[in-house]
This record gives C-alpha cells, structure tokens and sequence, in this order.
C-alpha cells in the first residue's frame, strides 16, 4: 500500500476527536500567562482525568526542577482504566532518558529533549476507560513549578486485545555481586519496546563488558544474548555522547570512579514480543584500570533503569518506588562557600559569595597572574570515596593548580569558557579523614582569550563544592592463575614499545628494563598479570619476553612465551 507508512497515513481519513489537557491558565484560558503549576514539596499534582476510549500521543513537560538537576525529585506515575498500581511510575527525568536528575540533550523518535529543559514524549498510550496522571514532588523542601501538556485522540473503540504502555524504574547502589542487572521482570503478554540506564562508576576502567539477555516465556537459556553493554545500546568500543533517533548516550563523562553515564535504546523497529513473561536483565562487568589488572570481572558500580514495554492486562505487583532520598547516590557535597570567613588568599582583588543557579558559590577576582587561594573545608566522616572539585567556567577565568591538604592534583586546569558554567575537576579515588582539610588552588596565568570588563588579562575564579561520592570495596581479580585476557594488554604494551624503541633506535632492545628507562613502557609491564616477574632478553633480532608464573615453572604454550 502506497500509505502504509509514517508519512503516507496522514493522507488516510483519521476516526477519533483531538483532545488536550494543560496547565493554560484557567479560566483566563485567552488571556492570561500563568501557564504553570506549582508543587510545592511534599505534595502530589493531579492532572484531569482523560476519559476514554482514547490515545495519548503526546506528553510535553517543562520544569524549574531541570534548571538546577533535580528532575529525579519528581516522579511521574499513570494510573490506566481505574487500576490503583499505576501502569507507568519512573522519575520524570529518568522517564524522559535524562538520568542522575540532569537536564540533557536527547534527539529521539519516542523522545525529545531540549537543551533548555523541554521534555517531550511521542509514546502511544491507549485506554478503554480512564487515564489519571499525576506528578509528585519528593523534595523535601524544595517546591518547583511544571508546565504541561497532553494530547490525545479519543476514539470509538479500543480492541480488546491492545495491550497497556508500561514503564518501570529501579536501581541498586552498588550492584548485588553474584547475579545479574535486572532491568524487568513480568508475567503476561505483551512486548519490550526500550530501555534507559543510568551508570556512576564505582571504580576506575570501563563498566559495560557485561552482555544483555531477554529470557522469553520462561526459558532458561535466554533467546536473546547480547555482547557488551555498549553493543546493547549501539555504540562500540566504549561510549561517547551521542544521541540518535533510536538509541544514543545523552551523558558519559568518562573512565574514572565517580563518573556518570547515561544511555536509551528504543526498540521501535525491533520490540521483543512475549506471550507469558519477559525476563530482561544485564551483567555489570568489566575491566579494571589497567585492563592487565583484571578483564570482564563483576563490578559493584551504582545502575538505575527503567524498562518500557507494552502488556496485556495487569502485570505482577513490582516492589516499591524507592523514595527520593533512597534514589540520590551517597554524594557528600561540601558548599565550600560555607566556609567563605575562612578563606585566604594571596595576590589581592576582592573575594564575594555569588549566586549560580540555587546555591551560593566562592568568587575571587584575582588581579595576580600568580596568585593563590586557601579554602578550609571539614569532611564530616571518613570516606573512601571518588572526589570532585566542582568549579565555575567563564569568560575572564585563570588557569590554575589544584593541591588537597598540600598535595597538588591537577596542574594547568584552563577554566576559561566562552559562558559561564560548571565543571567537576577529577580529584582521583582517596581515603579522607573526618575533620579538617585544606583545599588550595594557584594561578598559573590565564587564557590568550580570557580578558576583563577592561580588556586586560583575566585571572578570576569561581568555587563551587567539593564532592565526594562514597565507594563500595573494590573489586579484584584472583591471583593465581593465567588470565588470557589480562595478559593480551601486556602483551599489547610491550608490542607497541619493542615497535616504539626499533623505531627511534634502529635496533631491538635487550630489555624490559631497557623500555622502561627510554620512557616507553611503565614500570607495571615487567610483571606478568599475577605481578610475577617477566624475563626478557635478545635473541638475534628478536625480543623474547617470558612469564615464569606463581609455580615458578615457565609455561610452554604460545601465550606465556612471546617473540616480538
């Protein structure tokens, strides 16, 4: 048929009556502008109820909560044809594919977001006989407004058999070891149409090893099984942000511990149908840092999800919504603007507290191209954590060091921006003592574009927090046997300095030792995977590394020997 498709079903006759419910002022329908409902913390909205048979197609939210990353506060929740467990309950952020509460950037088919926060929704949701939405503010202080809008199709009749959208969070901080990530487990007929995730690493190196599996109708072997957790969401060698119609990763802020990530895929093109159950669930596994020290190993990192699906019927009873305190992750975050009496500086200009967003932030303007601040801050409990400097972005900002309690961490940290933002500044996985600690930050010049309200260089800054994410014990892999994969990545180090060193040479080295003192090769590669020592020498053109192992007896097969 020439109009069985997308575009081509809009030249068909469409039976039904449009309709919309939103926050339009009322009764100044026509000429008023507090287009905008207030919730204040604590309390739940109510939107009118839609009455059916009818179609949702199009859902549209707007909120002063995405302004300042609190859309995980809300928790949105669609009660379909009087049933009292809603068919729909995620955080609105989480809903839309903005995970940790962030306002980003989605460009989707089922779902658009703005970079100024507008939240947008094409999903069909059919019903028979009522839809009763609602939104709640779970803050416990903080009141927001939201502007909304939903459209819908009322129609004659629903057919008996449409099944009902479904759409379910959940979370576990850390993941439970010894079994998989489970992002939906249900009983009935129907099929999985998308799936959201959110990552914060708990540890350094890469997370997503871990394959997808979708157990149909009961099966113990699942049909379906995927090769990586990036493969699932249609990236490859890792993630990088990107979004897509169909799939994409809104967030990925890198490899290190305390980093987040966020990733959709949209089963639009190939739901997975199930006639009396879907199992959906996904290994959280990967390597550690470096890859030598343990490859495809579980890690205890912090996941959230929602599952999107359609059903026929009421599903099981799901357990319940975790509260908005059980959803934060275990950030201790230190406004250093608390401190602001304590604060010394070097170099002159005045120093003020300024507002960005809804928190009071540390401003300096340095006039000294090698000037210094000191901020005292007390971490309240001893925390093995991840810390985050989170600091301000701008046009007339410096460059400058960054040291904790004397120790510097970054060097040359440039915090020029054409506009003014926020940036966490990676301060590495530490052990912090209760008490009192010294955060100091030196300027070391500014930017060739950074220049003031004169014209001059500029040098100032902007501190926002320190941020420390508490960490569940590492994982490590067992020592005592040969790890095949581990040991591709020390093989794979030498390879490239033996190729490194012939190059610049033109000769072939005699040692590990001799890599390692020419700068090619860290001191971690002369020993093997269990941290036994690696024998090396040269055999005529040839560069011949061996693992002795734990036993103390060299192996003999091609991976415990190697030729370069």
């Amino acid at each position: 048929m020439p109009f069985n498709d997308m575009l081509g079903r809009l030249a068909q006759p469409i039976e039904g009556r449009a309709g919309r419910i939103s926050s339009n002022q009322q009764p100044e329908w026509n000429s008023g502008n507090w287009d905008m409902s207030q919730i204040p913390a604590g309390t739940t909205l109510e939107l009118p109820l839609i009455e059916g048979p009818a179609v949702i197609a199009h859902v549209w939210f707007t909120s002063h909560a995405g302004h300042v990353d609190k859309l995980d506060s809300l928790v949105l929740r669609i009660y379909w044809d009087g049933c009292e467990e809603p068919g729909v309950e995620a955080p609105v952020g989480d809903f839309f594919a903005c995970g940790h509460g962030k306002r980003l950037v989605v460009d989707s088919l089922p779902v658009q977001v703005s970079e100024s926060g507008s939240l947008t929704c094409y999903w069909r949701m059919p019903f028979r006989e009522s839809a009763r939405i609602t939104v709640t503010n779970e803050h416990p202080t903080d009141g927001t407004g939201l502007y909304w809008q939903v459209d819908y199709l009322s129609v004659p009749e629903i057919p008996a058999d449409t099944p009902y959208f479904r759409a379910h969070y959940r979370r576990e901080y850390p993941c439970e070891m010894g079994t998989d990530y489970l992002l939906l487990h249900t009983e009935g007929k129907g099929h999985y149409v998308g799936s959201v995730m959110s990552i914060t690493m708990c540890q350094d190196g890469w997370f997503g090893e871990g394959d997808d599996f979708f157990f149909i109708d009961g099966e113990e072997i699942p049909s379906l099984q995927g090769t990586g957790s990036e493969d699932y969401f249609n990236d490859a060698w890792g993630f990088r942000e990107r979004t897509t119609a169909f799939f994409g990763q809104p967030l990925w802020e890198g490899y290190s511990a305390g980093d987040r990530g966020c990733a959709y895929r949209w089963h639009v093109l190939d739901p997975v149908p199930f006639e009396r159950s879907l199992k959906v669930m996904i290994e959280h596994k990967g390597n550690m840092e470096p890859p030598c020290e343990g490859w495809y190993v579980e890690r205890p990192d912090y996941f959230s999800s929602v599952a999107f699906w359609y059903q026929t019927g009421a599903p099981k009873p799901f357990a319940p919504l975790p509260s908005y305190a059980e959803r934060q992750l275990p950030w201790t975050v230190l406004r250093l603007s608390d401190w602001l009496a304590e604060v010394k500086t070097t170099g002159g200009g005045e120093i003020t507290p300024q507002w960005l967003g809804d928190r009071a932030i540390i401003f300096w303007k340095n006039e000294d191209p090698a000037g210094s601040i000191e901020i005292p801050f007390d971490v309240p409990e001893t925390l093995r954590c991840a810390a985050k400097l989170r600091v301000v972005t701008s046009y007339d900002y410096g460059i400058w060091d960054v040291a904790l309690d004397g120790e510097v961490l970054l060097r040359d940290v440039d915090l020029y921006g054409s506009d003014t933002g926020s940036r966490d500044l990676r301060l590495g996985v530490r052990e912090v003592a209760v008490g009192r600690h010294t955060l100091t930050l030196t300027c070391r010049g500014c930017n060739e574009k950074a220049r003031g309200v004169a014209g001059g260089p500029s040098y100032y800054i902007g501190l926002d927090a320190v941020r420390l994410l508490a960490l569940p014990e590492p994982v490590m892999r067992p020592m005592g046997k040969r790890g095949r994969e581990e040991r591709h990545w020390i093989w794979r180090a030498i390879n490239d300095a033996v190729r490194a060193f012939r190059a610049v040479r033109k000769t072939t080295p005699r040692s590990l030792r001799e890599l390692v003192d020419a700068g090619l090769l860290g001191e971690r590669y002369l020993r093997d995977e269990n941290h036994q020592p690696l024998e090396s020498r040269r055999e005529g053109d040839g560069f011949v590394v061996e693992s002795v192992g734990m036993d103390g007896v060299k192996g003999t097969e091609d991976d415990w020997t190697r030729t370069f």
